[in-house]
């Protein structure tokens, strides 16, 4: 029973952290069941590893792609939860604004995610997408501000309407799956679809239809150009460590949602189709996220464009697709997910210090806050894909695979968003960094768990850019597999 203890624990610990109003005991209820949860996750992660594919009934379903992306989910929640404890600290309170609805609602965000990644089902899937929105509506608008508030309106209202562009593409599927003769019953359930999915060709032009349907609502989940414009909102109003989970884990679980339906539609009918309408995607949202990031005004908003030129990013290693490409595209959605977490964690400092996040009124932080600014410098080298990073690794891989691909133009294309990427985020961060102070509030020193979560993310950046384990490779080799 360990799918089913994995999933519902955290919607139990969401439950009992409602009865805590104490925010010193909420705060170590939440440390207690995470740590419980991370157990569960790691008894997951094993049982995977020596059984290869877990399910339980009819349903629940973890293979090795599963094991990559629940991995990560671990790790990002982790570091999350141990780094909310000392940030809630200057949170506030107010209506909502309590430590137990904050740990209730991050507690069951989780459940979403989880129900997602652990979905045998592609209608489940999609019900848990989702459920994914509704839960970290109300994170994005924990400040109970009219800004905030606006901000969790426009995300829940422009994920909504592109998951039901991706409803429409999930029953397309079963459409296509009962015309090619799969049973009414399974013809939503991800294995058997893949198993039938020779037999799918037949109802091409309804595959092609769904991929179509999908690609756009999922992509809006993903962040994709031009369906993006609700995330610069939502990341620059949430809590620090909500924008963290939203950039790091949100956007993975829609692209992994997308990943298992492409997976299906290439299989099918070929990889020419769905490959074609990633590189499109992929390549609008690089373009046009590097450019948009020039002109930035909030230090948020500019990580937000961030997230949309990375994930473009691993649409393009997908759409180049062979071992490389989907290899480079894995790595680099696992690696962004560690350095933007880590970037988002000093944006808490910097607003709590300087009262803003605008950033033509930082200056001077690099003698205000000399340990955060070191730490946003060794974030920004590692997003900007520069050695010994491990971004630096997956870009590589991803760029490697397009030259491999005679996608030449691309290849071009990709180094040139890399660098303006780069110009424009160091043109940013130097500003800040430099010139006279401007009135801070000054001495607030970063806490322990506040420098322990940076510190794990650094060291994870640093350990997969010079040497990746072999655990991880056979882990990623295996996730790969699932799809191929």
């Amino acid at each position: 029973m360990i799918l089913w203890l994995t999933l519902l624990f955290p919607l139990a610990s969401a439950i009992l952290l409602l009865a805590f109003r104490n925010a010193r005991a909420a705060a170590r209820t939440a440390l207690v069941a995470g740590a419980a949860e991370v157990v569960l996750l790691g008894s997951c992660a094993w049982k995977l590893h020596v059984y290869g594919v877990l399910a339980q009934g009819r349903y629940l379903r973890a293979d090795g792609l599963t094991l990559f992306f629940l991995i990560n989910l671990g790790l990002i929640f982790t570091v999350v939860l141990v780094y909310s404890t000392g940030y809630l600290r200057h949170v506030p309170g107010g209506r909502f604004s309590s430590p137990r609805w904050y740990y209730a609602l991050l507690f069951l965000f989780l459940f979403t995610l989880l129900a997602a990644y652990l979905s045998s089902n592609l209608g489940v899937l999609w019900i848990a997408i989702e459920a994914t929105t509704l839960a970290s509506a109300l994170l994005v608008g924990f400040y109970n501000t009219e800004g905030a508030v606006e901000a969790g309106w426009k995300y829940l209202i422009m994920c909504t309407v592109g998951i039901a562009f991706a409803l429409f593409g999930t029953i397309a599927l079963y459409l296509a799956a009962v015309r090619a003769g799969v049973p009414t019953s399974a013809a939503l359930d991800w294995t058997v679809l893949m198993a039938a999915s020779p037999g799918l060709n037949a109802a091409g032009a309804l595959l092609k239809l769904a991929f179509v349907f999908v690609i756009v609502g999922y992509g809006t989940k993903i962040g994709f150009v031009p369906m993006h414009s609700w995330l610069p909102d939502a990341h620059a109003d949430a809590p620090a460590p909500i924008s963290a989970m939203l950039s790091a884990v949100l956007l993975n679980c829609a692209m992994y949602a997308l990943l298992r339906m492409e997976a299906i539609t290439s299989h099918a009918i070929g990889t020419g189709f769905s490959h074609a309408l990633l590189l499109a995607f992929g390549g609008l949202s690089l373009i046009a996220a590097v450019f948009l990031m020039i002109v930035q005004r909030d230090l948020k908003r500019l990580l937000a464009y961030s997230s949309i030129e990375h994930m473009g990013i691993v649409a393009l290693g997908v759409g180049i697709g062979g071992p490389l490409g989907l290899s480079g595209a894995l790595l680099h959605a696992f690696n962004h997910s560690l350095a933007k977490t880590l970037l988002f964690f000093t944006t808490g400092k910097v607003r709590d210090t300087f009262g803003t996040l605008r950033i033509d009124r930082i200056r001077g932080m690099a003698s205000v806050l000399p340990y955060t600014s070191a730490i946003l410098i060794v974030g920004g080298v590692a997003l900007a894909g520069l050695p010994p990073f491990g971004l630096f690794i997956s870009e590589f891989t991803i760029l490697i695979s397009a030259f491999a691909g005679s996608h030449y133009v691309l290849a071009v294309l990709m180094l040139v968003a890399f660098s303006i990427g780069f110009g424009a985020l160091f043109f940013h961060l130097q500003r800040m960094l430099s010139g006279e102070p401007h009135a801070s509030r000054g001495g607030i020193k970063i806490l322990a768990s506040e420098a322990g979560a940076m510190c794990v993310c650094g060291v994870c950046l640093l350990v997969l850019g010079l040497y990746i384990p072999p655990a991880f490779t056979s882990m990623l080799h295996n996730a790969m597999a699932v799809l191929q």
